[in-house]
Formats: structure tokens, C-alpha cells, sequence
């Protein structure tokens, strides 16, 4: 590798490094805005927040790699275009394509730590992040218990407490049971306790009514107890294994032979074998977004000032590039035997760009 080509090469990397860290900060700061109430009012241990962010990051990378890559080629081509370093190294007889070589490079590097994200670590945290949400809304949606307030614990309990204590001790409870549709119940105690075990999380009731009323029999019930253990949350990673899993947490093996006997998986076929598609092309798309990208700047003419025209259509290219293949990939998940629009991204750039090179070679050979 020649002096030249690693020069571009480390000011590729640099600002491509400094833009990633920007982005993902941004996406940092938003997520945890959504998430910092879970810690600071409801008492959620801090380290839940700090995983749940981290494991939502690997699911944007292979999205924004392509447009952070373009957006350090912009920046990187017209600085040293603005300083007159590309005039120098055209008029010392370097080819367009071996200005644009180093783009190349940078590109295949990170096409392969892509593959590695949209592969291996994005499904993969995906699931974890799914599981982990998961947990906190069944095995801590317990202790997330707000005073004053009806939470809804699942989809089968309203439970409001008027007084809690760190300790699990409860005051004043009201439980509305609809794990029945036809018989629902409403349980009300004057104290309770949270037990948590391996099996789930349970509340033991004391003093207290258990009203019943049946829909069949339009009838009310009343039931005295002095004690009664009521299992709210079942364990939480029994109950995961039965939940159906998006096409984004699915690996290869499942998103090639999905269970045909389970009904949301007939239903998403299409989505899988639009998945696998876009997994292939969201890295290759960073060298086909790169490579015209880079190609069209070395195409334009040198102003002795920045050129805010040229920089406004490049940073046009590069968001109309993101919307078609934004617009490519929902209608290959939504149309049947349409999942290789997805490659239709990358063979228009790669075919523009091809078409800017042998032009500008033209010209040059004039």
C-alpha cells in the first residue's frame, strides 16, 4: 500500500471513528431519556438501565455505518480538495480510481464488521434485549409498584397499593383478578408482603375480602380470608420460550427453516426471507453507498472557496440513498417473492458510480 493511499486511509478512519462515536452517543442520550424513569422513580437497579442501552446499540450499527461512511468521505474529499491536496495529487498523475482506492479499503473493512453485527451480534442482542424487557416487566414489574397508582401487572392483574416500604411490606391493597373472563375477581387486603422464589413472584394478602361475580349467574360473592398467597408472575424464563421471536432475533438456521405448524410463522414468511436478504446487502451497502459517493466528489470542478452547492448534493444523495433502500426493504417484507429488491440499492450505486469513473477516464484520456 502506497504513502498516499494510507494517508486517506487514517483521515478515513479518524472521522468515520469520531462520527460513529457522535451518532451513538445521540442514540444514547435518546434511549436513555425513555429508560432513566425506570431508575430514578420506580427503583429499577441502575445496572437494567445501563444493560438495556447497551443492547439496544447493536441493532442501529449496520444501519448507520453506511451513512456515517459517507458522510466521512464528504467530509474527508472536500477538505482536501478545499486545501488543494486532491489538485496536487491530480496533477502529479494520480488516477481517479487510486484517489478513490482507499475508499474501497475502508469500505471492505467495515462490510466485514457488518457481517459480523447483522450475523452474529445484532440477532443475538436483540433476543437478550427482548428477554431482558421481558424480566423486568414480569419477575421487577413487582417492584415497580407505584403508590397511589393502578399497575397492570401482564395482561391479567390491576394492582393498587396505597403505602409500600423498601422492605416488600404492603398497605392497603386492592387486586383485580381477570386471569377468569367469566368469573372475574377483586381482592382486597388491609396489609401484604412480596415473596419472590424461583418460581415466580407471589403476594401474601392478610386480612382481607376476595369479591367474586360471574357473568353466567350475575351473582356477587364475598369470601373472608385471614391469609392468601396469590402467584402473580409466573418465572419469567419458562414463559419466554413460548413467545414468538421476530425475524430480528432469529439467526440463519431459523429464519431458513421456520415452524410451519406455528401460525406467526406461516403468516412472516415473506419477512424471513427479507431478512436474510437485507442481511446481506445492508454491509455490501456500505461500499456501493461509499464508492458513489466519493466518485462524485472527485467528479467536481475546484473552487477557490468551499462549494456549499456541491456539499448540499451530496448530503442529498446520501438521504435519498437511505429512503429507497428504507422504501425497497418495507416493500420486500410486505410482498411475496419480493425480498431481492433489497439488492436493488446496491446495483443502482454500483452501476451509477461505475458510469461517473468511465466518464470522468474519458474526459481524462482527451
Amino acid at each position: 500500500m502506497k504513502l498516499i493511499e494510507k494517508y486517506f486511509l487514517k483521515q478515513l478512519a479518524a472521522n468515520c471513528f469520531l462520527l460513529f462515536l457522535l451518532i451513538l452517543s445521540i442514540f444514547s442520550l435518546s434511549k436513555s431519556v425513555q429508560l432513566i424513569d425506570l431508575s430514578i422513580n420506580r427503583g429499577l437497579p441502575f445496572i437494567f438501565f445501563i444493560k438495556l442501552i447497551g443492547l439496544s446499540l447493536p441493532a442501529i450499527v449496520p444501519i448507520i455505518l453506511p451513512v456515517i461512511f459517507c458522510l466521512s468521505i464528504n467530509f474527508t474529499y472536500s477538505r482536501m480538495r478545499n486545501d488543494s491536496e486532491l489538485i496536487i495529487f491530480e496533477s502529479s498523475g494520480t488516477s481517479l480510481f487510486r484517489l478513490a482506492r482507499p475508499v474501497i479499503y475502508f469500505g471492505i473493512f467495515l462490510s466485514i464488521l457488518s457481517f459480523c453485527f447483522t450475523w452474529g451480534v445484532t440477532p443475538t442482542s436483540n433476543k437478550t434485549f427482548k428477554l431482558l424487557l421481558y424480566s423486568i416487566k414480569n419477575d421487577y414489574s413487582s417492584s415497580l409498584l407505584e403508590e397511589g397508582s393502578f399497575n397492570n401487572i401482564g395482561s391479567d392483574y390491576t394492582i393498587y397499593v396505597k403505602k409500600r416500604d423498601s422492605s416488600g411490606n404492603l398497605n392497603n391493597i386492592f387486586i383485580h383478578d381477570t386471569r377468569n373472563k367469566d368469573k372475574p375477581s377483586t381482592l382486597i387486603a388491609n396489609k401484604g408482603t412480596l415473596l419472590k422464589s424461583d418460581s415466580g413472584t407471589k403476594i401474601l394478602l392478610e386480612d382481607g375480602t376476595q369479591h367474586f361475580y360471574s357473568n353466567l349467574d350475575k351473582k356477587l360473592s364475598v369470601l373472608y380470608f385471614e391469609k392468601y398467597l396469590l402467584n402473580i408472575i409466573e418465572d419469567s424464563n419458562k414463559n419466554f420460550s413460548f413467545k414468538w421471536k421476530t425475524p430480528s432475533e432469529r439467526n440463519f438456521s431459523e429464519l431458513k427453516n421456520p415452524d410451519l405448524n406455528n401460525g406467526d410463522d406461516r403468516n412472516n414468511l415473506q419477512a424471513f426471507k427479507s431478512e436474510i436478504i437485507q442481511r446481506v446487502t445492508l454491509p455490501i451497502n456500505i461500499c456501493a453507498f461509499g464508492l458513489l459517493i466519493v466518485v462524485l466528489i472527485l467528479s467536481q470542478k475546484f473552487y477557490r472557496i468551499e462549494n456549499l452547492k456541491t456539499n448540499i448534493k451530496v448530503l442529498s444523495i446520501i438521504l435519498l440513498q437511505m429512503a429507497f433502500f428504507v422504501l425497497c426493504s418495507n416493500l420486500a417484507n410486505k410482498n411475496e417473492n419480493c425480498e431481492f429488491l433489497n439488492i436493488l440499492p446496491c446495483i443502482i450505486n454500483f452501476a451509477v458510480a461505475i458510469k461517473i469513473l468511465n466518464n470522468n477516464v474519458k474526459k481524462s484520456d482527451v
